[in-house]
Formats: structure tokens, sequence, C-alpha cells
């Protein structure tokens, strides 16, 4: 009987050790989606840090950070996990790749870049393709074959794909431009980016009306920090379409 009452004990423990991070988590989404943000982010960074840490939830602690603009704070959270020795190096690629995007928004793309460019090296993966490709552009190049490279990679992956468009675009390929673009807007109805994208194309085009419907639903797409497309280059394109 003691030994069942031991064991109930043991099973109870491993329970809560288990579940404990994922209910916070969970608890922490649903105060996000409520606009409870000073409540989501202590609910996440609990669930991240209890019971000694989850390197998981603290890169995803560090997203959410992002999302609401705490590009600092994440960056800090993003370095404990790199410079941890105790933690494998496969394990902290998406670590050094989420810290590119809070060095970006930091004002440090150069550094970002040059961080990816080297983590590219040696560690090929979705999120990593999908960061430096966004890099690349920001200079306005195409990057047209690295830009394949990555679709050849993981051609289901929004960033990915947003980012061929933006090559397609840049090399005046309208067509496959055309492809990606009504692939993106059906598979991903609320991304800002694939209707401004779809609006720049347009205006290429020389199709006016449909550049300003694309434009125009980017104001029903979900938006947050992580957005690429800011509200001024919107505003900059609705001036570009009205003046053609």
């Amino acid at each position: 009987m003691k030994l069942l009452y031991l064991v109930y004990i043991a099973l109870l423990i491993f329970a809560v050790y288990k579940l404990t991070p994922a209910i916070l988590k969970h608890l922490a989404l649903k105060a996000l989606a409520e606009g409870k943000n000073d409540k989501a982010v202590s609910l996440y960074k609990s669930a991240s840090d209890i019971f000694g840490g989850n390197n998981q939830y603290k890169t995803e602690y560090a997203l959410v950070l992002m999302r609401l603009g705490e590009f600092a704070r994440a960056e800090s959270v993003l370095n404990g996990i790199i410079l941890d020795r105790k933690i494998p190096q496969k394990d902290k690629i998406n670590a050094k790749t989420y810290r590119a995007m809070a060095r970006h928004k930091l004002g440090r793309t150069y550094e970002a870049q040059e961080d990816m460019t080297e983590l590219f090296k040696t560690a090929k993966s979705t999120v990593v393709y999908g960061m430096l490709g966004y890099l690349k552009q920001l200079s306005g190049e195409a990057a047209l074959d690295f830009c394949k490279e990555a679709y050849d990679y993981n051609s289901g992956d929004r960033d990915i794909c947003d980012n061929l468009l933006v090559a397609y675009i840049r090399t005046g390929d309208f067509s496959e431009a055309d492809k990606i673009a009504a692939d993106l807007r059906e598979k991903y109805p609320h991304f800002v980016e694939a209707f401004y994208h779809s609006a720049v194309l347009e205006l290429k085009k020389g199709n006016i009306q449909t550049a300003k419907e694309f434009l125009n639903r980017t104001a029903e797409c979900r938006r947050s920090m992580l957005t690429t497309v800011s509200e001024e280059d919107i505003e900059n394109l609705r001036k570009e379409i009205e003046n053609a």
C-alpha cells in the first residue's frame, strides 16, 4: 500500500513537472489573444523559467516580446540561450535567427545580416532561409538565386514564398510572381505582406484598380511588430497608385 502511494505521488509530481509549463503557455496565448499583453508576457516568462527553464519556451517567449515591440528584451532572452554552453548548437539555430530579426528591428541590420550569413554556412533551415532572404533584399537586391534555393528547400513556407515573390517582381518576371502571389493570398488571407506585394506587382503591370484593391485588403490583415511592411510603406504605395 505504501509503495502504491509513493508511486502515485511520483506520478503526480511528474505530471505537474510536465504539464505546468504547457498550461502556463496556454494561458499566456489566451491572454495575448485577448489583448492582455502584460499578463501574456508574465505568464510566458513563467512558462519558460519554471523548473529550471525550457529552451523552446524561452525562444517562444522572445518571439512574443518581439511581436509586442520589446526587441531589446527579446535579444537579451535569446542571448541567454545562445551563450549557454549546456545547450547544443543545433538547438540554438532558431534563437540565433530570431536574434537577427531583433537586431534588425533595433537598427543593427548590418550586424543581423552578418550573423545570418555566418549561421547559414553551418545551418540551413526554413527559418534561416527565410530570415537571410529577407535581410538580403533590404538593400534592394532581388537575391533571386538564393530565394529559388530557399523555395526548393521549403516551398510551403510563407516567408520564403514572400521573399521569392519580391525577387520575381524585382527581376520583372511577373508571370512567376503572379503564381506565387495568388498562392500566398489564398493560403494566408491575413498576411499583410502578401497583399502589399500583390499591390506592388499589379501597379508594375499597370493594373491600377487591382493594385488599389489589394492594397486596401491590408487593412483587414493581422499586424504585429514583426510585420515587415510598415504603415508608412502602405501609405507611400497608396500615393504612388493614386499618382499613376
